[in-house]
């Protein structure tokens, strides 16, 4: 599967008999011998107008949001993730000298650790709303090799949205912000209310089937679709409300910090999904660490983020989406191994062709690895349905393999 996602970061737990998502403390980041705590830091900030009403261009980039940020006078390109704290790169850091004002670990979407640096940001500009003393951990958005071709300078995260309302137009690619809600936002959709934690994440309930799970993340910062436990998507199966699976195996490298980790992913497309009385067609479910919606199944509305009233405006989508064809294997990069073959669909027409985990990579379509080409290339490339592979097995083979997208 051609994706890659970037989740906030949180510990959660599941109650299994009633499908609930309970918050377990978000132990987000562990602090020690600090003067400020993480939660109390997270606090700071503000905006500077009372009167907003603003709206700038963004790029949509592997199905993920990227919008100008200025800092001192210079522009930089941030990711919109409603689901991790704001964030600025080591780099953004070592130009502008920022207040260090406490220090912790972050978890990642992969349950990776790592500690980091707390910054307090003077002045960040939107357009031309100036958000104050913002508190922002300092990342390296290298460290992941997607990521890295993102070339991100930061990212515009939970702590920093709830300063003011949000629009989210990606039919034309732009985002506004309002210090308030018209009251015809919710003409032609409708509204539903979201709680909060001490990140200030987004959280809705949504259905599947005849089942209802509570505190979903609303995570723009993830390109996937729907994510589940293994548990709540047992659950789903044992009611018969999914009844097919598929299943995803090998390693993804998807959090900020970049290391690998072992996967077994399930995975199925589901016509049973509703948000409130909204009913959804063709959307696809996964297992993961994380409980959340991301921008895949997001970018079918226009979303409004009402912080004032505590609700997304969600506008009906004008049509039916068709089911995606997935590609049926997930690609990486790493300095020892080149570019390879992370993970495969087991049921996907990829693996029915014999391509596995950890085989190198030498062409995909028209890009060539030896030849010119690099990942970020494969990173911004669309693929077709009819895919070509040049591969190196086990024993140093060179492959050839042809498929078709599987549906």
């Amino acid at each position: 599967m051609n994706s890659c996602t970037y989740c906030g970061t949180y510990t959660i737990r599941i109650h299994s008999k009633s499908l609930t998502l309970l918050l377990a403390g978000i132990l987000l980041l562990l602090l020690s011998g600090c003067s400020v705590k993480w939660t109390e830091a997270i606090r700071y900030g503000s905006v500077a107008q009372h009167e907003i009403k603003e709206t700038v261009d963004i790029d949509i980039q592997k199905r993920l949001i990227i919008l100008p940020v200025t800092l001192n006078g210079k522009e930089y390109r941030f990711l919109f993730d409603t689901g991790a704290p704001f964030s600025i790169s080591g780099e953004l850091q070592e130009e502008n000298n920022f207040k260090i004002i406490s220090k912790g670990k972050i978890v990642d979407s992969d349950k990776n650790k790592k500690q980091v640096d707390w910054a307090q940001v003077d002045s960040v500009f939107v357009g031309d709303v100036l958000f104050l003393n913002q508190t922002a951990f300092i990342g390296d958005f290298e460290a992941n090799p997607i990521m890295k071709c993102l070339e991100i300078d930061g990212i515009i995260g939970s702590n920093f949205i709830r300063h003011c309302n949000w629009m989210i137009d990606q039919e034309n690619n732009t985002l506004s912000l309002l210090s308030s809600v018209d009251e015809q936002t919710n003409e032609n959709g409708i509204a539903i209310p979201f709680n909060t934690d001490h990140q200030y994440n987004i959280f809705i309930d949504m259905n599947f089937g005849q089942a209802r799970v509570k505190n979903i993340l609303v995570d723009y910062g993830s390109n996937g679709s729907v994510a589940l436990s293994n548990e709540i998507f047992t659950t789903l199966t044992n009611k018969s409300i999914i009844d097919t699976e598929f299943l995803e195996s090998g390693i993804k490298q998807s959090g900020i910090i970049g290391e690998s980790v072992e996967l077994k992913r399930k995975l199925t497309f589901s016509d049973s999904v509703r948000i409130d009385d909204l009913a959804l067609k063709n959307v696809l479910i996964q297992t993961g660490e994380t409980v959340s919606v991301g921008n895949q199944l997001l970018s079918r509305f226009q979303l409004t983020i009402d912080w004032n009233n505590k609700n997304l405006y969600l506008t009906t989508p004008e049509k039916e989406v068709n089911r995606i064809g997935l590609a049926g294997f997930r690609l990486g990069s790493s300095t020892d191994k080149g570019i390879y073959v992370q993970s495969v669909i087991e049921e996907s027409n990829a693996y029915k062709s014999g391509i596995r985990p950890n085989m190198k990579v030498i062409k995909i379509d028209s890009l060539d690895f030896e030849n010119g080409n690099d990942f970020c290339d494969y990173v911004e490339y669309d693929l077709k349905d009819e895919i070509f592979m040049q591969l190196i097995d086990s024993e140093g083979k060179k492959l050839d393999y042809y498929f078709n997208k599987t549906y």
